[in-house]
């Protein structure tokens, strides 16, 4: 069975979000109208062009990299987090963000 936001829509693919590069804290869901985003206790939703930044800060093991992510949600409210992820899935997220700095 698919899964689906309630205000974005079908959520088309899911990133693991890792701490230290090995244990996960939370997952990024690409849903059809913006991202949704559950990490270390924090629930945002935030339409693609209000994630600010995606910044790339170090490559770490497994092919992973260090990242810190500035994003709005709907009301204002900003979101500043480092997280790591698979380098892939940011570059993925860069495309996505089309706003968002990348250095």
């Amino acid at each position: 069975m698919a899964q689906k936001d309630s205000i974005y829509g079908m959520v088309s693919q899911s990133i693991g979000l890792f701490e230290n590069g090995l244990d996960q804290t939370g997952t990024i869901y690409i849903c059809e109208k913006g991202l949704v985003i559950k990490n270390n206790g924090q629930f945002i939703r935030a339409p693609f062009d209000y994630v600010k930044k995606l910044e790339q800060v170090e490559e770490m093991p497994m092919g992973r990299v260090s990242v810190i992510v500035q994003c709005f949600d709907q009301l204002g409210a900003e979101y500043n987090f480092a997280t790591a992820m698979a380098d892939m899935h940011l570059k993925s997220l860069q495309k996505l963000c089309p706003k968002a700095k990348t250095k």
